[in-house]
């Protein structure tokens, strides 16, 4: 099924640019992250409704989420080199560091669960 036609008056055609310092563009980022919504939905609501989204996701749920993309990204990658049959001599190293990060993350997450239920 297609996507419903726009009338015209609905139509967004107007582009607004607007420069941000690296700060400013993070912490957009992550209040829109932890909206749901993209930064610029983030900017659109807050400017015409004049206070920001409600929060779908805390923000330690929007790091927690983005560090085990980070190792899930290092594990493919380490997958694939052992795949080609590359062994690199750090190959321990690197395994023991993400078992350890992985640990460490498993731990937050599971203290933090039982905060939410105590």
């Amino acid at each position: 099924m297609s996507r419903p036609k726009l009338q015209d008056q609905n139509k967004r055609l107007v582009q607004v640019n607007i420069r941000l310092t690296n700060a400013e563009n993070e912490k957009v980022t992550d209040f829109a992250a932890t909206a749901g919504l993209s930064p610029a939905n983030w900017i659109r609501y807050k400017i015409f409704i004049g206070k920001n989204p409600p929060v779908r996701m805390s923000p330690l749920d929007v790091s927690i989420y983005s560090e085990l993309k980070k190792i899930g990204v290092n594990l493919n990658q380490a997958t694939h080199k052992l795949n080609l049959g590359e062994f690199p001599k750090e190959i321990t190293t690197v395994q023991v560091e993400l078992v350890s990060l992985l640990n460490t993350i498993l731990k937050t997450l599971l203290d933090d669960r039982q905060h939410d239920q105590g």
